[in-house]
């Protein structure tokens, strides 16, 4: 009685199992099945900016060999900063092709890659605001560092703690309670206060440099006056860069949006391109051509470049319809020589004048509108293309997708 008993509850049991077994089996075919029927638009390659990736990855070998060799003869023969600078218009894939031609390959290879992005009027933190998340983001970097050494000498103090010390050592504490106010988050980098009281002098020279309560995240860069104060946080910001560029094979700072950038950051931006002492620095910006005429940052760059400063300018456009149907294509996990493929990817290409951005999320609306549909049974995406020839692109629909991919980038 009690075997059968035992062959009942072990019969139960496998049954259990199976059952078990084939639920998990099903989430998982489900899942894959969610995982097939999506589009691919994240994470894609950058079709047809090989050249352009190239070029900004060979001044990053450049960078490397200024930083590795003697610093007096690094300095003599540069004596300005350089520069590059990446424009086009909204959805070329601007700040894209600088993360996978400099970002990337930074983070492999031993260098610093910080990056700051100006917000438009009606969300900006004021002045300095992108160059400070940049500096943010260096001192981050740096605190990661820690745990590993500063290369003096075996068991030697950590990079972290070489650069605060340099700073402790070289720096007055006017000039440290400066960059505490410009540059926030580089508070820890900077190292304790020597005296919890600031002397007159120092109180003085905040006054005449922001505006404001001192419990502001940036206060508002006092451009009327303080012009002596300023300049002297030019200097403290260059000598911080000095000091935390010496420890490393190389840095990049790479500010986005300059299109939206306050001339306070223009004139920091000059003065540390100008500097000459900070070889194994480079500068990165990128802006959208069409909003720069009457800006600022165009008067700026004409001097920079009248003032020798080695400015690499890079203008990216719209995909040629080749590139458009390799884009097309790796969206949607199809060959590019699939015929119904191309023919998709012309119409895109028509209807969005072949700009990348555009290109993906007029793909994500036909996705969410149901007129691109993942079918199992062929094993491949589907499409009418007399509904998508149909589909009207109109300035209000590109205002949607683009709201709707703002939303999308926030949410990851």
């Amino acid at each position: 009685m009690s075997s059968n008993s035992s062959r009942r509850r072990s019969s139960t049991q496998d049954l259990a199992d199976i059952v078990i077994t084939a639920a998990e089996s099903s989430r998982n075919i489900n899942r894959e099945s969610n995982n097939v029927a999506q589009l691919r638009i994240s994470n894609m390659q950058l079709h047809g900016r090989d050249d352009d990736i190239k070029l900004l990855r060979s001044k990053l070998r450049e960078l490397a060999k200024k930083g590795d060799g003697d610093e007096e003869d690094a300095i003599k023969s540069h004596n300005v900063g350089e520069m590059i600078l990446v424009s086009g218009t909204s959805g070329t894939g601007k700040s894209a092709l600088i993360q996978k031609g400099l970002g990337d390959p930074a983070a492999n290879h031993g260098y610093i890659f910080a990056s700051g992005k100006f917000e438009d009027k009606l969300h900006s933190h004021g002045p300095l605001s992108a160059f400070s998340d940049a500096m943010t983001r260096l001192a981050k970097y740096i605190a990661v560092e820690h745990n590993k050494k500063g290369g003096l000498s075996s068991g030697g103090p950590s990079i972290s703690t070489s650069i605060r010390n340099k700073i402790q050592n070289e720096f007055n504490e006017e000039d440290v309670e400066q960059l505490r106010r410009v540059l926030p988050g580089c508070a820890e980098l900077l190292g304790a206060r020597r005296s919890s009281i600031i002397c007159p002098s120092s109180q003085a020279d905040v006054a005449a440099l922001y505006r404001g309560g001192p419990d502001s995240r940036l206060g508002s860069l006092n451009l009327l006056g303080g012009k002596e104060s300023i300049s002297r946080m030019h200097y403290a910001v260059r000598r911080l860069l000095k000091i935390v560029c010496s420890h490393f094979k190389g840095v990049v700072l790479f500010i986005d949006d300059l299109q939206w950038s306050d001339t306070a950051t223009l004139d920091l931006l000059k003065s540390i391109l100008l500097d000459g002492e900070i070889p194994s620095l480079l500068i990165v910006g990128a802006y959208r051509e069409d909003e720069v005429p009457y800006h600022p940052l165009a008067f700026h760059i004409r001097e920079l470049q009248e003032m020798n400063v080695s400015i690499t300018q890079i203008k990216i456009g719209n995909l040629s319809v080749d590139y458009a149907i390799r884009l097309v294509a790796e969206a949607l996990g199809m060959d590019d020589d699939d015929s119904k493929v191309k023919s998709l990817a012309e119409t895109i290409h028509r209807k969005t004048e072949g700009n990348p951005f555009f290109m993906l999320m007029f793909l994500r609306s036909l996705y969410d509108e149901k007129l691109l549909k993942y079918n199992f049974g062929v094993v491949k995406w589907t499409w009418d293309d007399d509904a998508v020839n149909s589909k009207i692109v109109t300035e209000n629909v590109v205002s949607v997708l683009v709201n709707k991919m703002s939303r999308l980038q926030e949410e990851t």
